[in-house]
């Protein structure tokens, strides 16, 4: 591709036109012929890196301005806006050939966007998912990635493999980070959809404070052409005025004015840690999840599949079929009991995941959990005291250390225990192995804080760990 057709998507031009053979904004990845993109990072000016860059043979540079003298390319005042419609370029606007549907909100994206994927599969839509878990074909995944919303070259160079594999529909998970670094800038959404927005990512590289955090956020809904939202939430109405004029709106809630109402959430009595969702009358939907704030997630999926005219046929299937690693995973063993696995790291998705569990009556809930080192303590205390209300008993054990020890860490959560029945054992394999080995009938061991995660942090290394293989192993599961 030429560098000529390259600027003139952001609205730039330049008098060379060097033939261009990659796009990048990490100049340790230049290779020969390849347009370099400095980016203002948190840490470094990516300016700083031009001449690096130009050494490892870039052919082009796009910075802020000034643009060096003598160096091709262009200065814009904004690169990262300008990194994300030169990626689109770059890839051929795979978003061209594929329905995009954005999920944003502080709790439950990736829960909604599995149950959106599996609904639209249920309807015969070869789809994609790129979100916390990482980018998936279908049920195939991709690749993982450390955000959320991925950096625009990922975003585009996947959306591209998605086009050519053939998904029309590709559902994305779209984080306030991603709306503030302009990682989803020039895209088009043929439906956003808000879940809920609290305090979160504030402070540090992220959102300077509250106001800043929801107004990224409301940014999304000027890229959609139909916007569905939780009409329960007080932040609803800030999303709603981003709105184009003319754009189709819906809403959903447990509020007469919602156009989806939920009438009714309950545990399913025929089903084992599984919820039934009562919505505007119609049959109860069957989620294979555990706890309100699934059902939530559903009913914002059920939401913005009746705004899209998807069968409900499709829409039952598809939330009955739902299923999310290390989100209120419930693992199939050989055993009188249940075993879950969840992402729960603070006291509120604490009390969230172990309050649903609880609503199914078990005979005993045994929470295995650590805390996060390098942290704020605060959390270890309302862990526990969530802990504390809904657990019968706990194995205190590594989470992700960092730098500290694990003994100190499961000191502070044992002083925050009250008369709670525990013991330590700071081996997290050790530790899910003694949980399992006191489970009993109509038990529910809970195995809390890892959820996705495959390996635990310690003093800057990662090393392997998988909860299910640990589980697998105890139960002699051969792979």
């Amino acid at each position: 591709m030429m560098l000529s057709q390259l600027l003139s998507a952001a609205g730039a031009e330049c008098p060379q036109d060097p033939p261009v053979t990659a796009l990048v904004c990490d100049s340790r990845e230049v290779v020969p012929g390849a347009l370099f993109v400095a980016l203002e990072g948190t840490r470094a000016d990516g300016r700083a890196h031009i001449p690096g860059a130009l050494a490892r043979g870039a052919a082009a540079v796009v910075c802020r301005p000034p643009l060096p003298e003598g160096v091709p390319g262009a200065a814009v005042d904004d690169p990262r806006a300008a990194l994300a419609l030169l990626a689109a370029e770059f890839y051929g606007h795979p978003e061209q050939a594929l329905t995009l549907i954005a999920a944003t909100g502080t709790k439950g994206k990736t829960t909604t966007a599995h149950m959106l994927r599996e609904i639209l599969a249920a309807a015969g839509y070869k789809t994609g998912m790129i979100g916390t878990l990482g980018a998936y074909i279908g049920r195939e995944p991709l690749s993982a990635g450390p955000n959320t919303t991925p950096e625009p070259i990922t975003l585009h160079r996947t959306l591209r493999r998605m086009a050519d594999a053939g998904c029309s529909h590709v559902v994305m998970e779209v984080s306030s980070q991603a709306m503030k670094l302009s990682r989803v800038h020039g895209l088009v959404f043929a439906a956003a959809l808000f879940l809920n927005l609290s305090p979160d990512h504030i402070g540090g590289a992220e959102h300077a404070d509250f106001d800043e955090y929801r107004a990224c956020k409301a940014a999304l809904f000027r890229q959609c052409r139909m916007a569905v939202g939780n009409a329960d939430d007080p932040n609803w109405p800030a999303m709603a005025a981003q709105v184009p004029d003319g754009t189709p709106v819906f809403t959903f809630g447990f509020g007469e004015s919602a156009d989806a109402r939920a009438l009714a959430i309950a545990p399913d009595p025929d089903r084992p840690l599984s919820t039934r969702l009562t919505v505007d009358g119609a049959p109860p939907y069957h989620i294979p999840l555990p706890g309100d704030f699934n059902a939530a997630d559903a009913l914002a999926a059920v939401a913005l599949s009746r705004a899209l005219r998807l069968n409900d046929g499709a829409v039952r299937a598809g939330l009955a079929h739902t299923s999310v690693p290390g989100r209120a995973q419930r693992l199939s063993v050989p055993a009188p009991f249940d075993v879950v696995i969840d992402y729960a790291h603070n006291g509120v998705s604490f009390h969230a995941i172990l309050s649903a569990l609880a609503a199914h009556r078990p005979r005993r809930i045994i929470a295995v959990f650590g805390a996060g080192g390098d942290r704020p303590k605060m959390r270890r205390r309302d862990m526990a005291r969530a802990a504390t209300r809904w657990a019968d008993y706990a194995v205190l054990t590594e989470d992700n250390p960092r730098s500290e020890r694990v003994e100190d860490i499961c000191d502070d959560l044992s002083a925050c225990l009250g008369g709670l029945p525990h013991e330590t054992v700071p081996d997290r394999r050790a530790a899910i192995f003694r949980a399992l080995e006191l489970a009993g009938p109509g038990d529910v061991v809970a195995l809390l804080g890892k959820g996705h995660e495959e390996y635990i942090e310690t003093n800057g290394i990662r090393r392997p760990f998988s909860e299910r293989r640990v589980v697998e192993e105890y139960f002699g599961v051969q792979r």
